[in-house]
């Protein structure tokens, strides 16, 4: 793929803690690159930096769908191969990519690879060494990756934590930066720059890969937020634990800061950490809770104006903070992940009653409604595409939410048990991350 590639794709699209920790914002931070993401381009973790996961002209399968191709991360790996955390998938302009952290007889590696989206062939592959990262935790570089439009960019840690730029062409190494920390969140690009980071957030030319600002959100050393910053055209979202503060793009000031109460089993009183917003016409819809940990929290609706509280949501359960019964009569209420917005709902998986599911707010007064089908992690064209993995069987499904119906689904037989990870939508494809590899869904 090459520069004219990226050309077409965009002549395609135009025709259808404190302020002082942030210094050197360059002016038009906040303006367009040039890049806007076509019909069969997914450039990010959720499609794009306000992480909306919806694509706006991409039309998916649909619902009479069927699997068109899967492919393991790496050629050479067996399924011996450990498997530890993969990518969102990334699309640009017709080819697929993916990164996963693998340990196999080569050692730990980032290995990513470009896939063709109709066929699933090959193209390149690309591994890139981790070494261990000492008195930081666990660190997953494959996560984090992400694009700008005309080169992925994913974190490293080899001799230390590091950020490399690789064109989509060959994975040819384009540039190389070196940061003061590791991070774990995958990366947002907007206006020209990337936005990389959890627990030190700083911004980087994606050209050249030198820094142009940072950010330290809290003081917090273990802090994570693995999902993208939020970043609209002059604001940058942080979170930190149960803050998010909206810092200005062009002039470097931490605009405001909201906070949320919920109670938190993990953290109690402290509060329930926060997970990325996703933005949508001036108002921020930010997740308090973490699955992982089976954690408690609900869903705050904010104006990205002032910070100012327009709703909380939570579905129905028992209240941990004043609960006295029995730990297994305990009914948990909870939402988890990021949500997702059509029309005028925002749609999200949680908690409620002690029983999983997926649930539809009311965007104008967070009223919580729960739903039958199991929804979906992202959508095109009004419909929600999601994949869940039962009894050892990987299955996709197609969801109309206004009807909360099913419209059609997929099973893919090759595989066994495999973990499910983030997802996305280019052209007629739907596209699943998953422990074993890749999978795409296309029409019937």
């Amino acid at each position: 793929m090459d520069r004219s590639l990226r050309r077409r794709s965009l002549l395609r699209a135009l025709g259808a803690t404190g302020v002082a920790a942030l210094a050197g914002c360059p002016a038009g931070i906040g303006e367009s690159a040039g890049f806007e993401p076509g019909e069969t381009d997914w450039p990010s973790y959720r499609f794009g930096p306000r992480n909306t996961a919806v694509h706006p002209a991409a039309s998916g399968p649909g619902g009479d769908l069927s699997v068109a191709w899967t492919a393991r991360y790496s050629e050479a790996s067996d399924e011996s191969a450990g498997l530890s955390i993969m990518s969102s998938p990334v699309v640009l302009d017709g080819t697929v990519f993916a990164a996963a952290d693998i340990n196999d007889d080569a050692g730990w590696r980032t290995v990513v690879s470009a896939f063709d989206l109709a066929t699933g062939e090959r193209q390149w592959e690309r591994s890139l060494p981790v070494s261990d990262a000492e008195g930081e935790g666990e660190t997953s570089p494959a996560r984090t990756l992400g694009s700008d439009g005309e080169r992925l960019v994913v974190g490293t840690f080899s001799d230390g934590p590091g950020l490399a730029a690789l064109s989509p062409a060959d994975g040819e190494t384009e540039w190389e930066e070196s940061l003061e920390t590791p991070f774990e969140s995958p990366i947002t690009a907007e206006g020209g720059s990337l936005a990389v980071g959890d627990r030190l957030l700083a911004s980087y030319d994606a050209d050249d890969g030198s820094r142009e600002s940072q950010y330290a959100p809290g003081e917090d050393p273990l802090w994570r937020n693995y999902y993208p910053p939020t970043v609209t055209g002059d604001t940058i979202f942080a979170t930190a634990h149960d803050e998010i503060h909206a810092v200005d793009r062009e002039s470097g000031e931490r605009r405001w800061t909201a906070s949320n109460d919920f109670y938190s089993v993990l953290y109690q009183e402290r509060g329930a950490p926060f997970n990325s917003p996703v933005v949508v016409d001036g108002v921020a819809y930010a997740v308090c809770g973490r699955s992982l940990s089976r954690d408690t929290g609900g869903m705050v609706a904010l104006s990205t104006d002032d910070g100012s509280e327009l709703w909380t949501a939570i579905p129905e359960g028992d209240d941990p903070a004043t609960y006295e019964g029995e730990n297994d009569e305990f009914e948990q209420a909870a939402f988890y992940g990021m949500p997702l917005v059509l029309d005028d709902t925002v749609y999200v998986q949680g908690m409620g009653r002690g029983e999983w599911g997926f649930f539809a707010v009311d965007a104008a007064d967070g009223s919580v409604e729960g739903l039958d089908t199991d929804g979906g992690l992202v959508a095109a064209d009004d419909l929600l595409y999601g994949v869940t993995a039962q009894d050892g069987t990987l299955t996709a499904s197609a969801v109309d939410p206004s009807a909360d119906e099913e419209l059609g689904s997929a099973t893919v037989d090759e595989w066994e048990s495999p973990r499910v990870g983030p997802q996305a939508v280019a052209g007629e494809y739907y596209l699943a991350a998953t422990s074993e590899g890749l999978a795409a869904f296309g029409l019937n």
